[in-house]
């Protein structure tokens, strides 16, 4: 079964970057630009015959000596005409030679232009900003086809570099940067692949200036105008990511750094957690006993608790999705990848997504007009509940029509002897969480104060036996689920394992898992 439901797809605006102005590159502005070049075509500065003060054209202003070694403002340029005749001697012949004054007004008209530049980053959202970058690469084609004569370049004092200066645009939360001043590859070194998904590649980096270590996520931008494929996100899907990134700060929740866009591409910088996902220890523990699934499910509702409280659905929760800050301990989990997350303050979401065995029915209610809330969030831990303590989820089977039957009617149960160590408190959190009826659903905070996770029953669990195994059947559907997830046919994985178990029995083995 394929890991997606389906991905909308939606039609995107063209638009351009801040890095796109050729006129204007990063670390520079047009306006400083501007004023040092009519600075340079000052006339020269001389004396007057009557030993008058000593004058010299900076920009659209005239400055003329005063006492003691001040100046002062002696005449403002009409831009469109001929600057006044000045007294002085010679012009300066470089920025070392030039009154203070002269290089200090350059100073301050490059400080102000950098807060213009800055303030208006900081007021535009992920969204704006790569629909600028689209805009702006629309724009500048446009301006090649109608003038291919080449533009001469700019000015060697403002040309853009890895030094140059420039204020960095945020994104809704002051403390996440858009990075426009560095390239990505001039900030990080790229390290191994740390995996990789329908829409992105995740890699390992170091901080170049720091020496410390990160992720980065890496999405393609798909080309404006061109519709993305089946395994490709649109523009929006990505700009609402970042939007929704750049707003979060919990230690349940996976944190973003900064992030780049260059070159047809988007680079997440977000901390790096080292004990890869919940999905490769359940697979190599097979279940937990219910002390680790508690330490571990509690974490998961405080991240989850937190997300709704800023009115962000995850919408994809799942064992790949919880990540380990070492991997044998369980008991802190962060939740990552906000690929399909959504910002929705009302609480009403349409789109159909999300992950087969861990969709909540009304995602796939089939009804149109039907809408859902943050519940759908709730549904998915109690799943991811479920297999902790089991080590199998509560729906299966050989087909996706025949599963989202199951989801619909809620058809699981606890009857197979993997739940016979499990106590009635951590049964009946999942029965609560696996209602089909959203409304009955218990909030992350509720759970939060459920008997069972303030330490109300200590049973066991299959995970206290030898190794999570279990026996026939259920064995059986834990290892197709592990070879599912690991890309798999489910399928296929549940044919070879009755042929193994069937040889096995005519071998004598009985009923154990081959």
């Amino acid at each position: 079964m394929g890991n997606c439901l389906c991905k909308v797809l939606r039609h995107e605006a063209p638009t351009h970057s801040r890095r796109g102005a050729a006129a204007a590159p990063p670390g520079t502005d047009a306006a400083h630009a501007g004023a040092a070049a009519a600075a340079s075509k000052a006339p020269p500065a001389v004396k007057p015959a009557g030993g008058g003060a000593k004058a010299v054209g900076v920009g659209d202003v005239v400055l003329e000596e005063g006492q003691a070694g001040s100046w002062r403002i002696a005449a403002k340029v009409d831009p469109g005409s001929s600057p006044p005749a000045v007294g002085g001697g010679a012009p300066p012949s470089s920025p070392a030679a030039q009154p203070e004054p002269l290089r200090e007004a350059q100073r301050e008209g490059s400080r102000q232009a950098q807060q213009a530049t800055h303030q208006k980053d900081k007021q535009q959202s992920p969204q704006q900003a790569i629909q600028q970058t689209s805009q702006e690469k629309t724009s500048q084609k446009q301006q090649q086809q109608t003038q291919p004569q080449a533009q001469p370049p700019p000015s060697k004092q403002h040309a853009a570099g890895p030094g140059s200066p420039s204020s960095p645009s945020r994104g809704a939360n002051a403390t996440t940067t858009r990075r426009v001043d560095r390239r990505f590859r001039d900030c990080y070194r790229v390290g191994e692949t740390l995996g990789k998904g329908g829409f992105a590649v995740v890699k390992r980096v170091t901080e170049r200036s720091t020496g410390r270590p990160y992720a980065v996520k890496i999405m393609s931008l798909p080309p404006v105008g061109v519709e993305p494929g089946d395994n490709e996100s649109t523009r929006e899907d990505i700009a609402k990511e970042i939007d929704i990134l750049c707003g979060l700060d919990h230690p349940n929740v996976v944190g973003m750094k900064e992030w780049f866009e260059e070159g047809g591409k988007v680079y997440l910088i977000t901390e790096l957690v080292g004990g890869g996902e919940l999905l490769e220890a359940v697979i190599r523990r097979g279940a937990y006993g219910e002390a680790e699934a508690r330490g571990c499910f509690a974490s998961l509702m405080a991240g989850i608790a937190y997300l709704h409280s800023r009115n962000v659905a995850h919408r994809d929760l799942k064992l790949e999705n919880l990540l380990l800050a070492t991997p044998d301990d369980i008991t802190q989990v962060k939740i990552a990848d906000f690929g399909l997350a959504k910002r929705s303050p009302g609480g009403a979401m349409s789109t159909v997504c999300g992950t087969p065995q861990y969709v909540a029915p009304e995602v796939i209610a089939g009804t149109p007009g039907v809408v859902y809330g943050p519940q759908v969030d709730m549904w998915s831990a109690g799943v991811v509940l479920f297999i902790l303590l089991c080590g199998y989820p509560p729906f299966y089977a050989e087909s996706e029509p025949a599963l989202f039957d199951q989801i619909r009617r809620g058809a699981y149960g606890f009857d197979d002897p993997a739940w016979d160590a499990v106590t009635p408190a951590a049964k009946d959190l999942i029965s609560r969480l696996l209602a089909v009826d959203p409304a009955a659903r218990p909030t992350a905070s509720e759970c939060l104060g459920h008997p069972w996770l303030r330490g109300g029953g200590e049973g066991g669990g299959p995970g206290t036996g030898a190794g999570g195994q279990l026996p026939g059947a259920q064995g059986r559907l834990r290892q197709a689920y592990a070879a599912s997830l690991r890309g798999e046919s489910f399928a296929a994985a549940m044919a070879a394992g009755r042929e193994a178990e069937a040889a096995a029995a005519r071998g004598g083995a009985g009923d154990g898992v081959p």
